[in-house]
């Protein structure tokens, strides 16, 4: 299964996406409360590999790890309508891992 999701070029189309969205969203580029969605967009692009590998990490481990507890939070800060600053951290974890930080998704 972590051979479907690693393929580096859809990495990168996801960080430019998230970025063009953000973009989208805080400069109001759109009318109205589409402007909020773009961002929230961007928001769950992000969330989805650190939510997927914390899943089968916690799975695999038989123990919730910290990265599950960390998209927990982030998925709080949804709800709360704080899609900015959730959007934008998951931009920096995305970027972190492409530098090898390795915050949360696999680097191997």
């Amino acid at each position: 299964m972590h051979k479907v999701f690693k393929d580096p070029v859809r990495d990168w189309f996801g960080l430019a996406f998230m970025l063009l969205l953000i973009a989208a969203g805080y400069y109001q580029w759109v009318p109205g409360k589409l402007s909020e969605g773009m961002i929230m967009c961007a928001a769950v692009i992000g969330l989805f590999p650190v939510m997927k590998n914390a899943l089968f990490d916690s799975i695999s481990r038989r123990k919730p790890s910290f990265e599950l507890l960390i998209g927990v939070l982030l998925i709080a800060g949804l709800f709360y309508g704080k899609f900015l600053a959730v959007a934008l951290t998951m931009v920096f974890l995305l970027a972190g891992s492409f530098l090898k930080l390795s915050f949360s998704w696999r680097t191997e």
